[in-house]
């Protein structure tokens, strides 16, 4: 362990902990809307999208009122707290499963599935709050020169719960034992109860910056509506009292006026750049959604005379992280070192050139798929580490350098409603990604029901992973011409 990263360490352990469970459950969330609560294709599509839509817009409102209530210690902490709860309640949920031969097409809203929910809104809050207050310690204890060093440290041990949520849950559910899910959810509330015991234990040890300094942990003195009020008072010619009888609008427009050209510039270039952004969010949503009725319908999975279990495949994109870390660190002390620039905004276009190429593999498998006559022709799962190598690799380019970005034009007293915006991107790109998951050929089609265009299918495999193609495509595009503007808005060279 590097001694100056030593709190940053501390606190990726903690996360650490909380990404068990949230990924966790995540790569068995389409399952058990499928098999336990036995939704149709279309309405489990539809609750994933409204589910992480509301999941990751939460960050939003969570950030404004932690940052105007709570300590960053007070946040996590609630946090943690929520997603205990949600664990023994998912756990009760779980517990009632009963099998059948009904599909839902519509809401119904049974007592196990209203149970289920009520622990999924929990698991929302303690989620949002966790990431939130996990995220911005890293920032409080890390300077700007080593904000990317910090990150690159993070996001490992990060996807080292990645990993491990996945196979506790291959583990102790293997393969259609639905009976069994009440069970790793007691074990991941366990796992939170440990995780919040130990924060709390050697917190003031550990949670240090990295010249050995306890963490600054105040609790805001004021709100965010007396601030604003002062602010424009200071920057305008009105008194507090007519500041205070104008309106939110009117207060704005003040504070726009007042705004300077930096300032608004930066605005400008945070907001367009996660405006792009969500198409990227879009296409990596897909592996919590399509990728899993793909693996359940189209895949191979069969391994000696094992059938590997869909949930064991999220372990992929942790375990390629985790290998191809320590290169792209090392890939990053080589620019360092030669004085090249590869800043926020070309890491995110290359981001944007592999997951296009990784969906353009997936249409033209899916090519090949529509193509077969026989519908139970399935892909061997090759081809699925091939795709997910490529994706981690993607995901580092992008994820480092956005947290980083966030962390640069954030003001430290709002950072985590900045954050919250940044994560909102997330809840775009999983409600879109979710919609458009409905487009998913449930049914592998005989080649005499398919339509064709130009001789390429246009209801099979090949033209839904194409739409992601187009998507990341034209988004990269977008940014590729209006890259320089955006940098030069950000006046990145300004900052202290």
């Amino acid at each position: 362990m590097e001694k100056k990263f030593k709190g940053t360490y501390f606190i990726s352990s903690i996360a650490f902990t909380s990404s068990i469970i949230e990924f966790g459950i995540s790569s068995i969330f389409t399952l058990f809307l499928l098999y336990v609560l036995h939704f149709s294709f279309p309405l489990v599509s539809k609750t994933f999208a409204n589910y992480y839509g509301f999941t990751y817009f939460l960050p939003i409102i969570i950030g404004y009122l932690s940052d105007k209530f709570l300590s960053k210690t007070d946040t996590l902490a609630i946090g943690f707290i929520s997603t205990i709860l949600s664990q023994f309640i998912l756990a009760y949920a779980a517990s009632l499963y009963q099998p059948s031969n009904i599909i839902y097409d519509n809401y119904v809203f049974t007592f196990q599935s209203i149970i289920f929910f009520i622990g999924l809104f929990f698991l929302a809050l303690g989620t949002g709050l966790t990431t939130l207050s996990i995220t911005h310690m890293i920032f409080s204890i890390n300077d700007k020169n080593s904000t990317m060093h910090a990150f690159s440290i993070y996001y490992p041990i990060l996807n080292i719960g990645v990993m491990v949520g996945p196979i506790l849950m291959s583990v102790f559910v293997g393969t259609n034992n639905y009976n069994l899910y009440s069970l790793i959810f007691l074990l991941f509330g366990f796992i939170s109860i440990v995780g919040l015991i130990v924060f709390f234990l050697l917190k003031n040890k550990y949670l240090v910056d990295n010249e050995d300094n306890l963490m600054e942990d105040k609790r805001p003195l004021n709100n965010i509506t007396p601030n604003f009020n002062n602010l424009l008072s200071k920057i305008s010619s009105k008194s507090i009292f007519e500041i205070k009888q104008m309106s939110l609008r009117k207060k704005l427009v003040l504070f726009n006026n007042s705004m300077s050209i930096i300032e608004r510039d930066r605005i400008t270039a945070f907001l367009l750049f996660l405006l792009i952004i969500i198409f990227y969010r879009v296409a990596y949503a897909q592996f919590n959604i399509g990728m899993v009725f793909f693996l359940d319908l189209s895949v191979d999975r069969k391994f000696l005379s094992f059938e590997l279990p869909v949930q064991l495949f999220f372990i992929l994109n942790p375990i390629f992280i985790l290998l191809l870390s320590p290169l792209f660190i090392k890939f990053n002390n080589v620019l360092d070192k030669r004085n090249i620039e590869f800043g926020f905004i070309n890491r995110t276009i290359t981001a944007f050139f592999i997951m296009t190429f990784c969906f353009l593999m997936l249409s033209v498998l899916g090519y090949f798929l529509d193509m077969n006559a026989l519908p139970l022709d399935k892909i061997s799962f090759i081809w699925i580490l091939i795709f997910e190598m490529f994706v981690a690799l993607s995901e580092l380019f992008f994820s480092i350098s956005g947290y980083s970005l966030v962390g640069l034009l954030a003001p430290e007293k709002y950072y985590q409603l900045f954050f919250g915006l940044f994560t909102a991107t997330r809840a775009a790109g999983m409600y879109f990604s979710g919609l458009l998951s409905i487009l998913f050929p449930a049914e592998r089609k005989m080649l005499s029901d398919l339509s064709f265009s130009f001789n390429i299918p246009t209801n099979g495999l090949m033209a839904y992973f194409l739409i992601f193609v187009i998507l990341n495509l034209i988004s990269v595009t977008i940014l590729i011409v209006y890259k320089d503007n955006i940098k030069r808005k950000m006046h990145l060279d300004e900052i202290k």
